[in-house]
């Protein structure tokens, strides 16, 4: 093998490995950023189902006033379909 076909190989592997390692590093930064893409969607979905959680809680709290006998009692006197009892 000459030399200069030497380095000629030589040549060709050091810009293969460099390619490669190019390569392999913009991989690394795509998977870097996709990861942290989805955990940033991950928090934003978890913040979600956490309001939404106390939003349900609360709206039960809610939906049991509405449905108490005092309550419907006092809107039935509002709205005039039990009338005053008094004596």
């Amino acid at each position: 093998m000459t030399e200069e076909k030497l380095r000629k190989i030589i040549t060709a592997v050091a810009v293969a490995a460099t390619t490669l390692l190019v390569v392999l590093v913009g991989v690394l930064i795509y998977q870097i950023v996709t990861i942290n893409v989805y955990d940033d969607r991950i928090e934003k979905t978890q913040k979600e189902i956490a309001y939404w959680e106390e939003k349900n809680l609360s709206d039960e709290g809610d939906l049991d006033h509405y449905l108490s006998d005092e309550y419907l009692q006092w809107e039935a006197f509002k709205l005039g379909f039990i009338k005053d009892q008094g004596k």
